[in-house]
């Protein structure tokens, strides 16, 4: 079956309105979600109802997060993250990690996901899936929807 990009377009609208969907990305699953596996594609979706709903559509398993129970979530790129992670490099290298030169940046985004369900921190770790950058969106959305909570 044959469907033209009008057709997809559409059935993605749908389905945003259905679900209350502000903002949604594929992702990669890297690491820490208790539910999910390493390597696992995901639907990234912030709705409506100030939550975020991590969805993985070949499983049918979704899992649902209040914005208010997020301590923290930003992007990095690689390099960003191979940055805050120089401690390690001194550990291993002495003195001699400062005269070492680091590879060059990478610029792949990744989503870092911190918050608490019944009282147990979990911290995620995700990737984009393709190149078009809409980590940024899901923190603009996150902040203002967590701005507008505050405000209410």
């Amino acid at each position: 079956m044959i469907v033209n990009v009008s057709e997809q377009t559409q059935r993605l609208k749908d389905r945003h309105e259905k679900q209350n969907v502000l903002e949604e990305t594929a992702v990669i699953h890297l690491n820490g979600h208790p539910s999910l596996k390493e390597d696992d594609p995901i639907f990234f979706q912030i709705r409506n109802n100030n939550t975020i709903y991590i969805y993985k559509e070949s499983a049918n398993i979704g899992v649902e997060i209040p914005i208010s129970n997020l301590t923290k979530y930003e992007v990095k790129t690689e390099s960003e993250i191979r940055h805050d992670v120089t401690l390690g490099r001194l550990l291993t290298l002495g003195i001699f990690a400062f005269g070492v030169k680091k590879k060059s940046k990478i610029e792949e985004q990744f989503l870092l996901l911190s918050y608490v369900q019944n009282n147990i921190k979990i911290d995620c770790l995700f990737k984009q899936s393709s190149d078009n950058q809409k980590l940024g969106n899901i923190i603009s959305t996150i902040n203002r929807l967590r701005i507008e909570e505050n405000s209410k």
